[in-house]
């Protein structure tokens, strides 16, 4: 062997050796996280049902609870809305929606009412998620109330209390309206319910679902026969963490580009709110209110779909990263700051994505 060879083979045995801890340490950090979580020692965060971990498109650990199962679907909650984000983007690279364009389905004068204000929270409107009370909750209201036949004209008939861009307010009723609008310009001549329905269902899986293998993903639709945007998605661990390593690729799958370019980084910019993007939670430095998922303990490239009781979908792009935790929990702040705390020192125990192959 030449002594350039022998060097070159040593050091490639000193990475090897180095990736190899590193894959061990990642390992033992989330066979931790998931005793910590499943043994009662966290009662904040409630009950786990699934723990995935991929780093560089490697399910690097997978685990289960008694309610859960690879193939068990799970209620999405709010990871719904970065779902809806998606399917803006697709229809927007499909060249069939621009986000910019006054909502057809709004009857508000309100030229900057568009879908990119829904996106990012921004609308204006006089929305209160509240705490999810049937009385006080307009969430509560038009899924389960008054608006529960048409959700999207539930929350298109609230006053315009703030101008449109200038004042960050969450809201589930923002992402009916989204898919509303999204439906509206996709199939302007669908007129019925059924036929909304059953055009919008066809369209998301032949243009998002099945080009990423969701094949558990079962959207759910008002009685107007309108997606709903905001809440209601049902997949697997498996699933939604190959929506996640969607948008970890920037948008691109198996070669393929469904997202349009520049629409990851639209999902991860704030607009006055800084931890919150376009339909994507945001990782922001401590102190911040509200407070980010990790409160600037973990690494600040990561972003978020997150669901009532506890759905996460995290994504860390310097660590070539997504986990998926489904469970159960209180929805308050003093268990989403538990379950923040559970999670940051299993994201910072796996290594950066040079560290090894997994970019």
């Amino acid at each position: 062997m030449k002594r350039r060879d022998f060097t070159f083979g040593l050091a490639a045995s000193v990475v090897a050796a180095s990736v190899a801890r590193a894959d061990a340490d990642a390992l033992a950090a989330a066979r931790q996280a998931w005793t910590r979580a499943t043994s009662g020692a966290l009662p904040a965060i409630g009950q786990t049902d699934a723990l995935l971990i991929l780093r560089g498109s490697r399910t690097v650990f997978e685990a289960y609870g008694p309610d859960g199962g690879r193939s068990v679907r799970h209620i999405s909650w709010s990871m719904t809305k970065s779902i809806t984000q998606a399917l803006v983007g697709v229809a927007v690279a499909q060249g069939r929606v621009d986000i910019d364009q006054p909502l057809k389905v709004v009857a508000h004068a309100d030229a900057g009412l568009t879908l990119r204000r829904l996106l990012t929270l921004t609308d204006g409107l006089a929305w209160n998620e509240g705490d999810y009370s049937p009385a006080a909750s307009d969430a509560a209201r038009m899924l389960y109330g008054p608006g529960r036949l048409d959700g999207a004209a539930f929350t298109a008939a609230l006053a315009q209390a703030h101008r449109p861009g200038t004042v960050w307010n969450y809201s589930t009723g923002s992402f009916q309206l989204a898919a509303a609008e999204l439906q509206a310009r996709l199939f302007a001549t669908a007129s019925t319910a059924q036929a909304r329905r059953a055009a919008m269902a066809d369209w998301m899986r032949a243009s998002l679902f099945d080009p990423l293998g969701m094949a558990s993903a079962q959207p759910e639709f008002d009685a107007s026969g309108t997606f709903a945007g905001g809440s209601f998605v049902y997949a697997t661990a498996r699933d939604f963490a190959r929506f996640g390593e969607l948008y970890r690729l920037d948008g691109r799958w198996g070669g393929r580009r469904l997202l349009p370019p520049g629409w990851v980084q639209f999902a991860r910019t704030p607009t006055v709110e800084p931890t919150y993007g376009a339909g994507f939670w945001l990782e922001a430095p401590a102190g911040a209110k509200p407070p980010s998922l990790m409160a600037g303990a973990g690494p600040m490239d990561a972003f978020s779909a997150q669901g009532h009781d506890g759905q996460v979908i995290l994504i860390v792009p310097s660590k070539a990263l997504v986990i998926v935790r489904l469970g159960l929990m209180d929805d308050g702040d003093p268990a989403w700051k538990a379950l923040g705390e559970w999670i940051t020192p299993l994201v910072n125990a796996m290594p950066d994505a040079r560290a090894g192959p997994h970019v």
